[in-house]
C-alpha cells in the first residue's frame, strides 16, 4: 500500500471536507475555517485566496499596528530596557501608524514615511531624526519576526545635522524669574517647577507623583514605582527637599490624590495623562527665556554642582550614573586653587 500524501501545512480533513488551520494576526488567536470541498486542489486553492484576500482584513480588523506596538515594548521590558524608554517609544510610534492612518505595519509605504518625516523636519530636526531612528528599530523588529519584509524608512536620507548650540541650564537669577512671575493661581505649575528646579524631576515624574511620595514633616520626596509608572533605570530614589519647596508646600499645595497634579485627570491614550507644556511655554516666553521644561532639571544639576557639592549626591538625587552625572556637569566644579601650587613660591 502506497505511503498516504502528506498533506499542505494548515490543511486537515474533517469528515470528507477539507479545513484550514491559521493565524492571521502574527501571535493572535488561532482560526479554524472550512475549505467547503472534498478535493484537495480545489482545497488548496481556496486556502491560497483566504490567506491572500482575508488575511489583510482580519489583521486590520484586529488592529495589528496597535497589537505590534504593544508587543514590541513587552519584547523591550522583557529584553531588560527600562519602562521609560518603552514608553517614550509607544508614544513616538502610535503617533506615527496613527499619522499615516496604517492599520497593519504592512499598510505602510515608503512615502507615506517620507511626508512623515519631512513634516517632522519643519518642526524640529533633531526630534525629527530621533523619531526616524525609533521607527526604524521597531521595523527591524519587525522583520527579524518576518512581520513585514522590508523598512519602508530604509529610503530616507537623513541630512547631517550641526550640534546643538542651546543653553542647557539657566542662571540662579533666570530660575528665580521663572517661579516669581508664575502666576498665583497656576499652583499646579509652580508645583511643576519647584520639582524640576528644586528637585531635578523629570517631567514624567513629576505628572505622576503621588501624595505619599511626599513627607513634608522629614523633608524627602521619594520617587519609587506605582501601578501607573516605573522610574527610569527601574530605581526608587530619595531626594531632600529645599526650606523654600518644602515651605511653599505646606502652606499652598498640600499633596492630593490619587495624583498630586490635577487628580482628577486619568489616563488616556497619550504618553502623558496630563501636560502643562502649553502653560510652561507661556511662562518662559513672558520671561523672555528660551528652555524646555528639561533644563530645569540640568538647571538644578548644574547650580549644585558649581557650589561645590559632590557629584556622588548629585547623581543620587538625579537618579542618574555618576558617569553621566560627571560628563555632563563636571566642568562646572568650582576652581580648585592646587592648579598654582607647581607655580608657587
Amino acid at each position: 500500500m502506497g505511503k498516504k500524501a502528506k498533506l499542505p501545512t494548515g490543511l486537515y480533513r474533517r469528515g470528507e471536507v477539507f479545513w484550514l488551520r491559521w493565524t492571521p494576526v502574527p501571535e493572535g488567536a488561532q482560526v479554524r475555517q472550512s475549505l467547503g470541498t472534498s478535493v484537495l486542489v480545489e482545497a488548496i486553492q481556496e486556502a491560497e485566496r483566504i490567506k491572500r484576500t482575508d488575511g489583510p482584513v482580519m489583521r486590520a480588523e484586529a488592529g495589528e499596528c496597535s497589537a505590534e506596538i504593544d508587543r514590541y515594548v513587552a519584547y523591550g521590558l522583557a529584553a531588560g530596557l527600562a519602562g521609560a524608554t518603552m514608553e517614550s517609544r509607544r508614544y513616538v510610534l502610535k503617533g506615527f501608524v496613527e499619522e499615516l492612518g496604517a492599520l497593519t505595519p504592512r499598510h505602510i509605504g515608503a512615502l507615506g514615511c517620507e511626508r512623515w518625516f519631512a513634516a517632522r523636519m519643519e518642526k524640529h530636526a533633531h526630534t525629527a531624526v530621533s523619531y526616524l531612528n525609533q521607527v526604524r528599530w521597531w521595523f527591524a523588529w519587525l522583520m527579524e519576526r518576518g512581520v513585514v519584509v522590508r523598512d519602508p524608512t530604509a529610503g530616507i536620507k537623513v541630512p547631517k545635522l550641526k550640534m546643538r548650540h542651546r543653553k542647557v541650564f539657566l542662571l540662579p537669577a533666570e530660575a528665580r524669574r521663572l517661579i516669581d512671575e508664575c502666576p498665583e493661581d497656576d499652583r499646579d505649575l509652580k508645583f511643576a517647577l519647584y520639582c524640576g528646579l528644586h528637585a531635578g524631576m523629570r517631567k514624567l515624574e513629576i505628572i505622576e507623583a503621588r501624595p505619599e511620595w511626599f513627607d513634608l514633616e522629614a523633608g524627602l520626596i521619594h520617587v519609587q514605582a506605582t501601578p501607573t509608572f516605573e522610574p527610569k533605570g527601574r530605581d526608587n530614589r530619595t531626594i531632600p527637599m529645599t526650606e523654600e519647596f518644602k515651605g511653599w508646600m505646606l502652606k499652598e499645595f498640600p499633596p492630593r490624590a490619587p495624583f498630586v497634579l490635577h487628580p482628577e485627570v486619568g489616563h488616556g491614550k497619550y504618553r502623558y495623562r496630563y501636560d502643562f507644556r502649553k502653560a510652561f511655554e507661556g511662562l518662559v516666553g513672558r520671561c523672555g527665556l528660551e528652555c524646555t521644561f528639561h533644563d530645569l532639571r540640568r538647571t538644578f544639576a548644574s547650580l549644585l554642582v558649581s557650589k561645590g557639592v559632590s557629584i556622588f549626591k548629585v547623581a543620587k538625587w538625579l537618579g542618574d550614573t555618576l558617569k553621566v552625572v560627571q560628563d555632563t556637569y563636571g566642568h562646572l566644579i568650582p576652581q580648585d586653587d592646587e592648579i598654582n601650587a607647581s607655580w608657587s613660591r
